[in-house]
């Protein structure tokens, strides 16, 4: 009978069974904190863009709602003075009678900063409102012949509702003062029908303003223009108190890219002093401030044409040297060509969602590092221990050593490495039993193999003519002695 080969060994290095026992769990483990980490910072991730989503909207809506308001107002006092005009309730020769007038419309809303009118001769009159809580009156004359202009202010302080001289002068200006030259009254005389806005630098402070005018015609006729005026310097006030203490910037800009307000007000300023009669406003594209200039920069990588904006967009900046992130907004403001953008560096939502991810992969490690440890220890005493036991019984078995006492802890589990060790057990001792038999067997099969050699030696022996000889010659000399 030919026995089966042994089947050739694995030279393959191989984990041990604890080993295995242990890589199993560890990746178990692992795989289970990546499955909860990844996908919490996914979703981080997801809700640092709507937190800065929501943000953007909320400044844009509140934006929208203070440019409204403003426009509101200024048609609203627009209108009072066409109004007032119409119904002959505003002589505006009568010098004592247009400037109660005027200083009266200005002083009732605070947000006006002119309220004036210019006349198609030349001539200009009109309520300004100061920094400093007062109110003024100018009254500028043009002089067609030497083309000069002689300014008259007059400084008054409001008090209890009543307006109290403070100073007085009259100068002469330079250079000159003609009232058809101003880009309000140009906007106006040019659709004398409708109402006109007009966003400009004012000449008096050399700030960013903006009137809304209208014509009054007669004869179709145009007669001079009606106008009030906002200061926008009260829009970028109001843009910083609504970005509060959240970094970033928040701006307003025109469909020719030039900013009308900022949260860094130093970029609305012009460059040229007050009194410049061409002083521009400031291009989007020549501001210092770094975030708005990371805007500038994506609307010029971009190739965007912000006339067209219909909805909000968003745009994501990486600055190149650092790697931060910075989303940039743009939401059209439904006013003239406005539209509002944003610049929200991410990392003011980051830092405290990379603090918990910080403190979460922590805990993660930690806790891997706790249940690694149980797991090796478990893994040892409850599973690699008691197989390898029985292993090591089984190589007692093949060197004939085999000690049952080996298996007695193992076999007294309940659990299936229990049932395997008393199984185990008492098969060895089969084994063992049936191996000594088997011995004994073959020891008194040796003895009888023994003896049946010698007596067959023996009867080799003696059937051998020699030893018939040896015999007779041996009994011979036995019967001669006894004779």
């Amino acid at each position: 009978m030919t026995l089966p080969s042994q089947p050739p060994a694995n030279n393959r290095p191989t984990l041990g069974l604890k080993a295995t026992l242990v890589s199993a769990m560890l990746l178990t483990i692992a795989t289970t904190a990546v499955i909860v980490y990844w996908p919490w910072s996914w979703i981080s991730k997801r809700n640092i863009n709507a937190i800065v989503d929501q943000t953007h909207k909320e400044i844009a809506v509140g934006t929208s709602k203070e440019v409204e308001r403003l426009f509101t107002n200024a048609e609203s006092a627009l209108q009072l003075i066409e109004s007032s005009l119409k119904r002959d309730l505003l002589d505006l020769s009568d010098s004592e009678e247009r400037q109660f007038f005027l200083l009266s419309v200005l002083s009732s809303t605070p947000a006006f900063t002119w309220v004036q009118y210019g006349d198609a001769n030349g001539d200009f009159f009109g309520a300004q409102r100061t920094d400093d809580d007062e109110v003024r009156f100018h009254w500028r004359d043009w002089d067609p012949i030497s083309e000069s202009t002689i300014a008259s202010v007059n400084t008054y302080r409001v008090e209890q509702s009543k307006f109290v001289t403070v100073h007085r002068k009259s100068y002469e200006m330079v250079p000159p003062f003609y009232s058809p030259d101003r880009p309000w009254y140009q906007g106006a005389a040019e659709s004398p029908d409708l109402k006109s806005w007009t966003v400009y630098v004012y000449r008096s402070t050399g700030t960013p303003g903006l009137d809304v005018t209208k014509a009054v015609v007669a004869e179709q006729t145009v007669q001079g223009v009606i106008g009030v005026g906002i200061e926008l310097n009260q829009l970028s006030e109001y843009l910083q108190r609504l970005q509060g203490d959240r970094p970033g910037e928040t701006f307003i800009m025109n469909s020719q890219q030039e900013l009308i307000a900022s949260t860094d007000q130093r970029e609305v300023m012009p460059a040229q002093i007050a009194g410049a009669a061409n002083a521009q406003l400031t291009k989007f594209s020549e501001v210092e401030n770094p975030l708005l200039q990371y805007a500038s920069e994506t609307l010029q990588e971009q190739a965007l044409d912000i006339a067209e904006f219909d909805v909000w967009q968003r745009f994501i900046y990486t600055e190149p040297t650092s790697g931060e992130i910075y989303h940039i907004f743009l939401s059209p403001m439904g006013q003239l060509d406005w539209t509002v953008g944003t610049v929200i560096p991410e990392s003011t939502y980051t830092a405290a969602i990379n603090r918990n991810k910080r403190l979460l992969f922590g805990g993660v490690l930690l806790f891997t590092g706790s249940i690694a440890i149980i797991a090796v220890v478990l893994a040892e005493r409850l599973v690699a221990r008691p197989i390898l036991g029985i292993a090591h019984a089984a190589a007692e078995i093949e060197a004939d050593r085999f000690d049952p006492e080996h298996l007695t802890q193992a076999s007294t589990r309940n659990d299936e490495i229990g049932q395997l060790a008393r199984i185990f057990r008492k098969m060895a001792l089969e084994v063992y039993e049936r191996e000594q038999r088997l011995r004994h067997q073959v020891q008194e099969l040796r003895v009888e193999i023994d003896e049946t050699k010698r007596n067959q030696q023996v009867k080799e022996i003696v059937d051998t003519d020699f030893f018939r000889d040896l015999a007779i010659k041996a009994k011979a000399l036995r019967n001669r002695d006894q004779s």
